[in-house]
């Protein structure tokens, strides 16, 4: 399959909101395995406001990554945080020659990242959070695949003004934020209550929940607000499905 066909497709898959299983994490994660998969990048990370403009992280491709949003998040220093408040991109091509972020700069290298690329992830014209590229290299990114990156993650975050919440009014913005943030919460909690209670590890735990929510047709949220209210059994979630290999 050539670039422009799978392109297309990416752009298709991430403006889908029809499915009635459709959660607004849905998006983010899908950003993050479009981008990982069409651009030279080793890891994508999503960080979005909530309603008082604190940054939370939504998708990290992987646990270095997700501890390192963290980091910045608390921190308040890194290319994400700029990115947000300013609504530019910012960009490091070799972390190692400069001191812009001192903390961040040493987590990221610790972590094996040389090089980190931030788009603003944008709704209605303004930025609501940002959209961080990494290599574990020193490289810039070509000017041809941060377009492809803006673009994707322009229809991800427009696709929040799809998904029906309760107690929404038309076109707001701040609604569907917290929505969405509240939504990542959730799974967080879901995820902490099924390692601990089978002993595996959150990123088993998140795939036990995506399994459940999928074989049912339900939405992750969902399916992650049940078991945190008890409406489910944790039991149901990890007995019921193979063993994860």
């Amino acid at each position: 399959m050539n670039r422009e066909l799978r392109l297309t497709r990416a752009f298709v898959d991430l403006a889908d909101t029809l499915p009635a299983s459709f959660d607004p994490l849905d998006p983010f994660a899908r950003l993050g395995g479009h981008c990982t998969e069409l651009l030279a990048v080793d890891a994508v990370g999503v960080v979005m406001a909530d309603s008082r403009g604190a940054l939370r992280n939504m998708v990290a491709s992987d646990d270095d990554l997700l501890l390192l949003d963290l980091f910045q998040v608390q921190q308040e220093e890194g290319p994400s945080v700029d990115c947000f408040r300013t609504g530019e991109v910012v960009a490091a091509d070799d972390l190692r020659e400069g001191a812009r972020w001192p903390r961040y700069t040493a987590q990221a290298l610790e972590a094996g990242y040389v090089s980190v690329h931030v788009l603003p992830l944008r709704l209605e014209g303004r930025p609501i959070g940002a959209v961080s590229l990494l290599k574990r290299e020193a490289d810039a990114l070509p000017t041809e695949d941060l377009a492809v990156a803006q673009g994707m993650s322009d229809v991800a975050a427009l696709t929040l003004t799809h998904w029906p919440t309760e107690a929404r009014r038309p076109h707001d913005l701040l609604t569907s934020l917290q929505a969405a943030v509240s939504a990542k919460a959730s799974v967080e909690l879901a995820k902490g209550l099924l390692a601990e209670y089978a002993g595996i590890s959150f990123g088993e735990a998140l795939e036990l929940l995506r399994r459940h929510a999928e074989q049912r047709g339900r939405s992750l949220t969902s399916v992650a607000r049940a078991l945190a209210e008890r409406s489910l059994a944790p039991e149901d979630v990890v007995t019921r499905q193979p063993r994860l290999s």
